[in-house]
């Protein structure tokens, strides 16, 4: 907005104020010829200052609503105050009649108004330049993965996936097929931020998810097929142990981390299914 303010500030808006004046000397010598000016001079010296009460009143009046209206543009407000008030203190001087107030509060209130137009008019163009702007910005910005995801109801989306965490627990294999009628497939963990991310949002639960050995023990498998080798592996410590020789399935423990265990065991279970564009 301070961009704003010093552009106004240096346009001449006012620049008629510098010519502006009120000629009224032959008014004033025609009344030092009417017979009884003594006492005329004492009435319209009191009409003379009611007058100039009304003109300072009207002025403040128009002055405050100049404020109002540009209340934004600090500095044209004030160098228009400036001149408006020199000229008026000029104009003062040489006043003796209503009709010259009356001109002064005229010619005031068209400042006041066109001062008013005029900083509205840009203030809109510049509001209008800048929304221009902001779209342009924004058309240009690629929309992100998150913006139009499908999740369905009670699943988490996050990088590009919808993630189920269960509140009742199975065995691994009714995990796997409780996944499956839900059009996914237990968690399948390809980053170090997912592995984050799911540590974080199971919050110490002992969660199945999609990894298993069931085959060909020490052979690890991911569910969806992905190369078990070529991901990162979160194995808490001495896992995976294969304690009692009969633990083929992957949990994570209440840390986050991975351990192997019996798949007959009930535990909560994480389903993973990739998110569906709006």
């Amino acid at each position: 907005m301070s961009t704003l303010s010093g552009r106004m500030s240096g346009e001449r808006a006012y620049d008629d104020l510098d010519n502006f004046s009120i000629d009224n000397e032959p008014k004033q010598k025609q009344a030092r010829r009417i017979p009884g000016s003594r006492l005329k001079s004492i009435f319209s010296g009191k009409v003379l200052v009611f007058l100039i009460f009304i003109l300072l009143s009207v002025f403040f009046i128009l002055l405050v609503t100049g404020v109002i209206k540009c209340s934004e543009t600090n500095e044209t407000v004030e160098e228009f105050q400036a001149q408006v008030q020199m000229q008026v203190s000029h104009a003062l001087n040489n006043v003796s009649e209503k009709s010259d107030v009356e001109e002064i509060g005229l010619r005031i209130q068209e400042y006041v108004s066109q001062m008013g137009t005029r900083v509205m008019e840009k203030l809109s163009r510049n509001i209008t330049d800048l929304m221009n702007a902001f779209s342009r910005k924004l058309e240009s910005l690629p929309r992100p993965e998150y913006q139009y995801p499908q999740c369905p109801d009670d699943w988490t989306y996050f990088n590009g996936s919808c993630y189920l965490f269960s509140t009742v627990k199975a065995s691994w294999s009714d995990s796997q097929k409780y996944c499956s009628i839900q059009q996914a497939h237990l968690l399948v963990i390809n980053t170090m931020e997912e592995q984050y991310f799911v540590a974080m949002k199971s919050k110490t639960k002992e969660s199945w998810f999609g990894l298993h050995d069931r085959g060909t023990e020490n052979k690890w498998e991911w569910v969806d097929g992905t190369d078990y080798e070529a991901t990162a592996k979160y194995w808490a410590p001495g896992e995976p142990n294969n304690a009692n020789s009969g633990e083929d399935c992957a949990q994570t423990d209440v840390s986050g981390r991975w351990n192997d265990n019996d798949c007959s065991k009930n535990l909560f279970f994480i389903c993973e299914h990739e998110a569906r564009s709006a």
